[in-house]
């Protein structure tokens, strides 16, 4: 837990509301883990880690192809509201935050329940 980055917190933690009454067996089961393809978590990874090194150019290589990843191969990856709500999270640190919350509202629109770009959208524009 103390290695994980604390946005991943929120897809571990991504109910809001009655979400949990919707849950099946099956989904109780995972609701604790949060997953997500493994190039696009590297690339999120990267950005986080060549951030804290101030490698800035190395940092908007690894933004860039996360960007790429979900303009391009979207469909091809499984839990693609995880890596949109990582996306948010890395133009939400650019300053960007108009954009992260269009990409938040954008997951939330494609899994609207269980999403924890519903706990984002509610952290950046204070609403309950």
């Amino acid at each position: 837990m103390y290695c994980a980055p604390a946005i991943l917190w929120f897809e571990m933690y991504r109910s809001v509301g009655d979400d949990v009454t919707y849950r099946d067996r099956f989904e109780r089961f995972w609701m604790d883990c949060a997953e997500v393809d493994a190039r696009p978590f590297m690339l999120y990874l990267q950005y986080l880690v060549f951030g804290g090194l101030c490698e800035r150019q190395r940092q908007l290589q690894a933004l860039e192809g996360l960007r790429n990843i979900c303009t391009i191969t979207l469909e091809d990856m499984f839990h693609t509201e995880t890596v949109g709500n990582l996306l948010g999270h890395c133009l939400e640190m650019e300053g960007r935050m108009k954009r992260a919350l269009r990409l938040y509202n954008a997951s939330r629109d494609y899994m609207p329940r269980n999403n924890a770009a519903n706990l984002h959208i509610h952290r950046l524009t204070g609403l309950q």
